[in-house]
């Protein structure tokens, strides 16, 4: 009799931890790793040139820049024209609200200027010329001539993100 229930107990704890164990590796997985779940659909990421339904518009941004180097200067000039050309941003250099980018660019090497920049970036909201502006935000990079356009897109990515989180100061 007891080796009969000895028997049952043991036959009864296999089935009852052995069964869900080899009911989860049916499609050869290993057991106890959660498997992913075909139903869900993949997030997509939008593109940084289109603006979402959610944005408010767009950003007044100002840029201004200082430094002679060849690498920065061009970079500056072409953040300057993708703003223009953008959808996101407007460039305004009126006294009303606005962000700022403050573009500071010196060569890497002063030895050898045409190798790469170094540059600074600081984001700052101004509510007119005549009050005292508030940081934001920096950033800092290095450039070459040959990377500028990337380098750029970079920038403008981390400058909407940047002024989607600071939206609200522009409304009254």
């Amino acid at each position: 009799m007891k080796c009969c229930v000895r028997f049952l107990l043991i036959a009864l704890t296999v089935l009852f931890v052995g069964v869900p164990a080899w009911a989860e590796t049916q499609d050869n997985s290993t057991p106890g790793i959660a498997r992913p779940v075909q139903e869900q659909q993949p997030k997509t990421i939008p593109a940084a040139g289109i603006p979402q339904e959610d944005s408010p518009g767009k950003f007044p941004l100002d840029i201004q820049s200082r430094g002679s180097d060849q690498s920065g200067t061009l970079l500056s000039y072409k953040l300057k024209e993708e703003v223009i050309a953008s959808r996101l941003f407007e460039l305004k250099v009126s006294d009303k609200k606005k962000f700022v980018l403050h573009v500071l660019t010196q060569a890497e090497f002063p030895d050898r200027p045409g190798i790469a920049s170094q540059y600074s970036i600081v984001l700052v909201y101004q509510e007119d010329a005549g009050t005292l502006a508030y940081y934001l935000n920096h950033y800092q990079g290095q450039v070459h001539t040959e990377g500028v356009a990337a380098e750029m897109q970079k920038i403008l990515e981390w400058t909407y993100t940047n002024l989607k989180r600071y939206h609200y100061l522009l409304e009254e």
